[in-house]
């Protein structure tokens, strides 16, 4: 019989274990997994449960019902410096990612002194997979997502490619260039051309979820395509049987991006249902956002409405950083809700970090991000109380957001929004009205309550999503505006009242009730600026990163011989191997490329 001291060492042994499997994941049930489901150029309008009747969304919808509706979630004006404050937590005037989305011929990328999003969570214990885009930099094998904390990638490494061909094309000081651009971790696979992108990122994140060892939680980060833009002569591509669903939209392109919606919306519904089947989905967190506004006037225009705010892409105004927004999760104690507290994208890595169970001061005091976790599982009030949403030095245009909670010296109480600098001429500064080509249909809830992702919801949940609760919660996620004639004009400073004027159509700063507010908000944004860290000039290396260099497949053009080793086409295409087959997951699971999912 063992002694009383005896018992004491081996319960003390016991708890030492313990605490050992905690830091490093293992007790699994104590660790959510984490699915961060990212789409490219979303319009606000282009989600149903925004109030839209024209795209319908059941899927998503159904996350966001179930879920909370993050109504004031604000990102950045374009997809490259998104995705960096998403990774690092920091604003991307902290990164030098605050210009423009990183060219292909750019040597550019998120620095390498910046630790990701990834690599935080590793060293909770999770898996991470990232599905799909990265576009963080590439022109150095250094700059790969899987040497920046992903343990698998499966996707591509720039800003587009074709839904089916998966080329990108890219103009340069000496022209355009051309290349394939598709990979299984980090070696070229030819193995989906001719696949629907959406629909390969989707059975890839599947099989992702299917593989998984439970020994450890998931972090899938599905980065889709959709509903980006794409290449001359193929700017919008979706499934023909999609597009012809919506022969009530008589505009081609509009008709087209529907599909692209509708397709998106049917990943996700998948994604659940798999979470569900795999009885993952009751300890899960899933995030689904937009990286930006749709470009209606700029860029690789997808015919997206960003109504009722004003703007695009590259836009200031809201039309171009405040996007559709929804997180879900078993662990959210007040759901089925509409928030109207301020949340940036730099704030999911201390969320979610701190929702795996990690000490956010342990992500280091330098990030811009804020933790949201208690606010979103406890609805109560926000800690952040404003929030710089850009500032690109090289033409003097930025903008913050400042919610107040009472009078005082410095203003009335409200959340108000300063711009400042002049709207570049290349972007929309007015509203862009929704295409009225079309035979509205009425919102169909049944859709919604008897979609893929709504079944799979109700099976983790005991709350009871009914027509009632979608009515209450689409009306009070919709935004309504009265628009005028004339819109007030930025060329200098602008301040608008976001709760009276949320569609920012009566610039404030001209009216002296408001000088004193608009002097703390400049001092706000000056104290911001004096961080800033330049962005690099955009130099663009055509000779070494022409695709041709490489059998006309975009790659790495800087670096050692393993870099050509690894990645030089001609050494390893996987057009006529089974290597592709072989690889694995961040579980060490086998990935079968070869196998059908027809869920």
């Amino acid at each position: 019989m063992a002694s009383s001291s005896q018992s004491c060492m081996i319960i003390f042994i016991l708890m030492v274990l313990q605490a050992k499997l905690q830091v490093f994941g293992c007790i699994y049930e104590k660790q959510p997994n984490i699915i961060i489901i990212l789409a490219d150029e979303l319009g606000w309008n282009d989600v149903s449960f925004h109030g839209s009747d024209q795209i319908p969304t059941p899927n998503i919808d159904a996350l966001a019902y179930n879920g909370v509706i993050l109504n004031n979630h604000y990102v950045q004006p374009s997809g490259t410096s998104t995705r960096a404050a998403l990774m690092t937590g920091k604003y991307p005037i902290h990164t030098g990612m605050q210009g423009f989305p990183i060219n292909p011929l750019e040597k550019r990328g998120l620095p390498l002194t910046e630790t990701t999003m990834a690599q935080q969570l590793k060293k909770l214990g999770y898996s991470t997979n990232i599905i799909g885009k990265w576009h963080l930099g590439y022109y150095k094998l250094d700059y790969f997502p899987t040497r920046r904390g992903f343990d698998y990638h499966f996707g591509f490494l720039n800003r587009l490619i074709s839904y089916y061909d998966h080329i990108l094309e890219a103009d340069g000081n000496n022209g355009t260039y051309y290349g394939y651009d598709f990979r299984r971790n980090e070696k070229v696979s030819r193995k989906y051309e001719g696949k629907y992108a959406t629909s390969s990122f989707t059975e890839e994140a599947i099989k992702v979820i299917k593989n998984h060892k439970k020994n450890k939680p998931l972090f899938l980060y599905l980065a889709h395509l959709a509903v980006h833009g794409g290449n001359e002569g193929k700017v919008l591509e979706a499934p023909e049987e999609t597009i012809d669903k919506f022969a009530n939209i008589f505009n081609p392109n509009r008709r087209t991006y529907a599909a692209m919606v509708t397709e998106l919306d049917k990943s996700v519904g998948k994604v659940l249902k798999t979470l569900e089947e795999n009885h993952m989905l009751s300890n899960s967190i899933v995030v689904f956002l937009s990286d930006n506004g749709s470009p209606i006037t700029v860029g690789y225009v997808n015919w997206g409405n960003n109504q009722p705010f004003r703007g695009e892409k590259y836009s200031m105004f809201e039309g171009g950083v405040k996007t559709a927004a929804v997180v879900w999760s078993p662990l959210i104690k007040d759901s089925s809700r509409v928030s109207e507290e301020l949340i940036h994208v730099t704030d999911w890595l201390p969320t979610l970090y701190s929702a795996a169970g990690g000490n956010v001061s342990d992500l280091g005091g330098e990030l811009d991000g804020i933790n949201m976790w208690p606010s979103i599982t406890e609805n109560i009030e926000s800690p952040r109380k404003q929030l710089l949403v850009n500032i690109d030095e090289t033409i003097n245009y930025g903008s913050l957001v400042l919610k107040k909670d009472s009078d005082d010296e410095n203003g009335k109480s409200g959340t108000y929004k300063i711009i400042v600098g002049q709207t570049p001429d290349y972007t929309l500064s007015d509203f862009q009205p929704l295409d009225d080509l079309y035979l509205p249909k009425a919102y169909d809830i049944r859709k919604v309550l008897s979609s893929t992702g709504n079944k799979a919801l109700k099976k983790v949940t005991n709350k009871t999503v009914d027509a009632a609760l979608v009515i209450s919660l689409r009306t009070k996620a919709t935004i309504v505006c009265q628009q005028k004639s004339v819109l007030s004009s930025c060329n200098d400073i602008c301040l608008f009242d976001l709760i009276n004027d949320p569609c920012e159509q009566i610039n404030l700063s001209t009216d002296n009730t408001y000088t004193s507010l608009i002097v703390y908000l400049q001092g706000l944004y000056n104290a911001q600026n004096k961080t800033l860290v330049p962005g690099p000039p955009q130099i663009f290396d055509d000779g070494p990163a022409n695709p041709k260099n490489f059998n006309f497949v975009w790659s790495p053009w800087i670096g050692s011989c393993e870099t050509v080793e690894i990645l030089h086409p001609d050494i390893d295409t996987d057009t006529d191997t089974d290597n592709d087959d072989e690889e694995s997951n961040a579980d060490g699971n086998e990935i079968d490329s070869d196998s059908d999912d027809n869920e």
